[in-house]
C-alpha cells in the first residue's frame, strides 16, 4: 500500500493513499461536445435541438439518462424503451466522432495531476460514461497515461452511486477506504463514496451544483482543483 499523503482543501484534511476522480463535470468540461452530439440526435428524431445551456443542466447521470431526458423533453410525454435505445444508439456514435473536438480540461486539472504524479499517489478515474469513451476524452485530453485505472459506467455490472466501482479500485490498490478520497461534482458521487465509504470533495462548478439534503453534502467543497494542496510534512 502507497504511503498516506496529506491533502487539504478548504481547510479539511485528508490522509489519503489512493485518489479516484470522476470525469466529466470535474477535471473535463465535455458539455459542449456532449451537448453538440444531443442536438444531432434530437435533429435525428425530428425534434428540437435543446442547446448546450439545456443539456448543462441535464447531464451527469449518464448518457442514457440524458437521452431520455431529452426524448421527454422533447416528445413532452414518457418514451417507449425502444425509442430510447434506438436515439441512445444515434448519440453515443454521434459523440464519439467529436469526443474532444470543444471539451476543455478545467484549470489547474494538468498541474493537480502532475503534482500527484510526483507524489507516486495511484490515481483512478471513475465515471459513469462509457469506458471506451471515457479513454478517448483521457487520451485527447493528454491525461491517460496519468491514470493507473480507469473504469467506465459500462466496466462493471454496477456504476456510480453503487460502491462497486470505488470498491473495486480499493482493492486494485490495497487502500482502505479511509484513506481513500473521491473528487467529484455530483450527487452520484457523493452516493457512491458514502456507499462505499470513504470520503468525497465537490466540485462547486460540476453538472450537479447545489445539492438539496444535508445528506447529499460532501465532506468538503472546491471551487478550483487549485485548492487542492498537498501539505508539506
Amino acid at each position: 500500500m502507497s504511503e498516506a499523503l496529506a491533502l487539504a482543501v478548504n481547510g479539511h484534511r485528508f490522509d489519503t493513499a489512493l485518489l479516484i476522480f470522476d470525469l466529466d463535470g470535474t477535471l473535463v468540461d465535455s458539455v459542449p461536445d456532449i451537448a453538440a452530439a444531443v442536438d444531432a440526435t434530437a435533429i435525428a428524431a425530428d425534434l428540437p435541438p435543446p442547446g448546450e445551456a439545456q443539456v448543462r443542466q441535464w447531464v451527469g447521470s449518464g448518457a442514457r439518462r440524458l437521452v431520455r431526458r431529452m426524448l421527454e423533453h422533447g416528445h413532452g410525454r414518457p418514451v417507449t424503451d425502444g425509442k430510447l435505445s434506438e436515439a441512445h444508439e444515434l448519440f453515443l456514435a454521434a459523440y464519439a466522432a467529436r469526443l474532444v473536438k470543444d471539451s476543455r480540461l478545467y484549470p489547474g486539472a494538468e498541474d493537480l495531476l502532475q503534482t500527484l504524479g510526483k507524489h507516486d499517489i495511484p490515481i483512478a478515474c471513475v465515471t459513469n460514461k462509457p469506458e471506451d469513451l471515457a479513454r478517448g476524452v483521457l487520451a485527447g485530453m493528454g491525461i491517460e497515461n496519468r491514470f493507473h485505472w480507469l473504469l467506465g459506467g459500462d466496466s462493471l455490472e454496477e456504476r456510480k452511486p453503487s460502491a462497486r466501482p470505488l470498491a473495486w479500485v480499493m482493492q486494485q490498490a490495497g487502500v482502505p477506504a479511509t484513506q481513500a478520497l473521491l473528487v467529484g461534482d455530483s450527487e452520484t458521487d457523493v452516493a457512491a463514496a458514502r456507499n462505499a465509504g470513504c470520503s468525497i470533495v465537490a466540485a462547486r462548478y460540476g453538472y450537479n451544483r447545489g445539492f438539496v439534503s444535508e445528506s447529499d453534502q460532501p465532506d468538503a467543497w472546491f471551487d478550483a482543483l487549485s485548492e487542492i494542496r498537498i501539505l508539506e510534512s
